[in-house]
């Protein structure tokens, strides 16, 4: 076995071998899933207006106008989404996945210490996906009289969760303070296996074969803070701001394990690297929000938010056989997201809601002669409705949201070399929440 290791050629491995990894675990976009209770049916627009638990993740000065304690039960997500990209796998090969998802996005509970201070614990999972796909066909490579079959296999685990305590605070009649922290904790988990075999079309004996398999895994944990405020500039309109801190990196570590035994041993290659370690940037944002309000009746919100760009070094570690340092490096691009959404009573106790939001896309321009491993950039957009009713100690909601956008991502030809191919990418969920308040 040949060995060939070096920083550049990991990128490029990563690529022909990985690309799939990026569609997902990895794929630069901040809005997935909508997090929470109300939030989930408004289109995520809900920094001005927030009142409940949703306020621990969009903005804890809300939990300063919250009426009485509570515990949220549960929000959960169930639903399906699917993956397409035209030729993936090479040409007239398209890379397809459909699966079925179920997430417990948020559970909390919230202590109304007086009129004007209120404490909060909560866990979110804001971005969890979990698939595995399967294909095989065949095609017809150079040589006459010989037909090559393929053989892929593609599993992603990839998981987030937010856990801390937050406070709101009401400085005044008009003006609500609040600030929160979270442990964020990621664990990512892909294998991919790729087998082909050349035969020969007149009784299928085998010529030579060929096979690639690749494992990356890590779990890391770093911490976030985020303060907001909340103004009422009229008894009907209301202005909210929320910033989040970057993360700040505590401990993790994983492993990559790369492998291919071709037909010409120049061309096969093995590394693999244990006790890397891990990183995991969620980076600075900054959410602007204004609703009008009118209690009992109807809400109208629009938010705007901007993430900041960044870089990180996502693994660190060094090849067993070589000892070469091994890295594979994330860069991110500033992006503007859009939420707007209303709600409705259309009975007393009956709140009808419903939202449009972007989740445009921050990975770099891709660039076939420079493959990184984040080669994804797809831009989307989602809906939302949810309807709910409200008594005086429990509110239950049920509603959908569905997302869905096309872009480029970076595949492979039939050589293995990288080029830009069409990506699709749909997902529908619908989610039930509950609360007791008392």
């Amino acid at each position: 076995m040949n060995l060939k290791i070096t920083i550049a050629g990991l990128a490029f491995f990563l690529i022909i071998c990985g690309w799939p990894l990026s569609i997902r675990a990895d794929n630069g976009n901040y809005q997935n899933y909508l997090v929470g209770d109300r939030a989930a049916g408004m289109g995520g627009a809900v920094t001005a207006s927030t009142n409940d638990l949703d306020a621990c993740y969009y903005n804890p000065a809300g939990l300063a106008n919250v009426i009485g304690s509570r515990i949220a039960l549960s929000v959960s997500l169930y639903g399906i989404y699917r993956i397409r990209v035209k030729d993936g796998l090479g040409p007239n090969e398209s890379y397809k996945c459909r699966a079925f998802e179920s997430i417990p996005s948020t559970f909390g509970s919230i202590l109304k210490v007086s009129d004007t201070l209120a404490l909060a614990f909560a866990v979110f999972t804001p971005d969890e996906v979990n698939f595995n796909t399967q294909q095989s066909f065949e095609r017809l490579p150079y040589q006459p009289g010989i037909v090559r079959s393929d053989y892929y296999a593609n599993n992603i685990d990839d998981a987030t969760s937010w856990i801390g305590p937050s406070l709101g605070f009401k400085a005044s009649p008009r003006l609500s303070i609040g600030c929160g922290v979270y442990l964020v904790y990621r664990t990512v988990n892909s294998s991919q296996d790729w087998t082909y075999l050349y035969t020969k079309q007149d009784g299928n004996e085998i010529v030579k074969v060929g096979a690639r398999q690749y494992r990356y895994e890590y779990s890391n944990y770093s911490l976030m803070g985020l303060a907001g405020a909340q103004y009422s500039v009229t008894d009907n309109i209301s202005l909210g701001l929320t910033i989040f801190s970057p993360t700040l990196n505590l401990a993790g570590k994983g492993s990559v394990f790369y492998g291919a035994s071709l037909e010409d041993s120049d061309q096969s290659y093995l590394y693999s690297a244990n006790d890397m370690k891990s990183n995991n940037r969620v980076p600075t944002k900054i959410v602007f929000g204004a609703a009008y309000v009118r209690r009992g009746g109807f809400t109208v919100e629009a938010d705007l938010s901007y993430h900041f760009p960044t870089s990180y070094t996502e693994l660190r570690g060094q090849d067993i056989w070589s000892s070469e340092e091994i890295r594979m490096e994330i860069k991110r691009e500033a992006v503007v997201n859009f939420n707007l959404g209303g709600e409705y009573y259309i009975v007393e106790n009956y709140p009808l809601r419903a939202g449009v939001f972007t989740n445009l896309s921050s990975s770099s321009s891709l660039d076939p002669e420079k493959p990184q491993v984040n080669g994804e950039k797809t831009d989307m957009y989602g809906i939302s409705a949810s309807i709910g009713n409200e008594s005086e100690h429990t509110t239950i909601n049920f509603g959908v949201n569905y997302v869905w956008g096309k872009g480029k991502i970076l595949g492979f030809d039939e050589d293995f070399q990288p080029l830009e191919v069409s990506a699709r990418e749909s997902y529908l969920f619908v989610f039930i929440s509950s609360a007791y308040i008392f």
